[in-house]
């Protein structure tokens, strides 16, 4: 398994994204991510121009055209399930051991805007809080790191 240094929290933070505007890849060799723009793509699918696009984009070319060939550098970031990170919220709040907490995230939890009242329930306790925070980003590393195996990389410490 090849090891590879890469941003855990920014792959993380890209695998929650629902509502992409392009695709991401993490280039296997540098452990860079890589945002590719969707018109930037479309347009090498469908064989058109890119004249017209901005500088920004045009710099992202070679990577474009590479990842569009097919390359094996570049593995795309998947999107993480919103179900999943719904169980990591359920996760946590069953470790919790105050009983008024407790019972007001699983209230948060139930129905939709589940994730907005879970977040505001905890706003009102700062230490669990932050131990929401710390939970969470071991759950994120987990996530990341199975991801990063799956795609026979190790994740480099």
């Amino acid at each position: 398994m090849k090891k590879l240094k890469v941003d855990v929290e920014d792959i993380a933070m890209i695998m929650e994204n629902q509502d992409r505007l392009g695709s991401y890849y993490l280039d296997t060799e540098t452990g860079e991510v890589v945002a590719i723009p969707e018109e930037l793509m479309s347009a090498l699918e469908e064989g058109e121009s890119c004249e017209g696009l901005p500088a920004w984009e045009l710099e992202l070319l070679p990577q474009a055209k590479e990842i569009h060939a097919g390359s094996d550098r570049y593995e795309e970031i998947p999107i993480r399930p919103s179900y999943e990170g719904y169980n990591v919220m359920v996760e946590f709040t069953e470790a919790v051991t105050d009983r008024k907490i407790q019972r007001e995230l699983n209230i948060a939890l139930d129905g939709k805007g589940a994730f907005r009242r879970f977040k505001r329930v905890l706003r009102d306790y700062s230490e669990m809080e932050k131990e929401w925070f710390k939970f969470k980003a071991t759950r994120d590393r987990e996530y990341v790191k199975d991801w990063l195996e799956s795609i026979g990389i190790e994740l480099e410490e």
